[in-house]
């Protein structure tokens, strides 16, 4: 027996149109059509049932993204001392405000002058070695933790307080000492707070993080 032939189908009832800027939702009604926009998010929670929420955020998050399941995050450290270990010494150093963010087990980190209030605000180059140009940490033989809200402190200590700081990017990140920055290291022990006109300004604003 031949099977009947399925019928055309009729106009839609909902219809979703993608756009480069805009997501349109467009209902059929019986004698109107009306269309509005609609969030990436509410799409994926429509299709997938998806919940997406922070939960408790670190103090001081500076921004909370979710890419499947990995977490970026970027939290704002105020300036204050910190324990840093080289293989020479260990000192008790101020250190300058600090922006800090991970991405699955990449880190990154910059100085700032004060906290950020946009996407605008300068980034400089941390007074620290073993930091690339674009500001990326190099683990060395850290643990580092995959980045998540309940991670993200653990990982700033680890780096600030649990690192060996070798001369390995140590150039280039502070005026006085252009070659090496542990030369300032030296200097601050008997200081109260970081010079900030000893930073170095990198090429990228808080945006790029963004």
């Amino acid at each position: 027996m031949t099977p009947p032939t399925p019928l055309p189908p009729t106009r839609p009832r909902l219809r979703l149109d993608f756009y480069d800027s805009v997501i349109l939702l467009s209902r059929y009604e019986e004698t109107a059509v009306t269309s509005y926009p609609v969030s990436a998010l509410d799409v994926a929670a429509a299709c997938t049932k998806l919940t997406a929420a922070t939960g408790f955020l670190p103090a001081n998050t500076l921004f909370w993204r979710q890419n499947g399941s990995v977490t970026a995050l970027g939290i704002y450290v105020p300036a204050r001392r910190w324990t840093v270990r080289t293989p020479e010494a260990t000192r008790q150093i101020p250190l300058p405000p600090l922006v800090f963010a991970g991405e699955g087990r990449n880190y990154v980190v910059f100085a700032v002058k004060r906290r950020p209030q946009d996407g605008q605000a300068q980034l400089y180059r941390a007074p620290c070695p073993n930091v690339g140009d674009n500001g990326r940490i190099c683990p060395g033989n850290v643990p580092f933790p995959v980045c998540s809200e309940q991670t993200i402190g653990q990982a700033l200590t680890l780096f600030m307080e649990g690192s060996h700081f070798n001369d390995h990017q140590a150039a280039y990140k502070c005026r006085a000492f252009p070659d090496d920055v542990r030369q300032l290291w030296a200097q601050l022990e008997s200081k109260e707070r970081f010079p900030l006109g000893q930073l170095v300004a990198s090429r990228r604003r808080l945006r790029a993080l963004l």
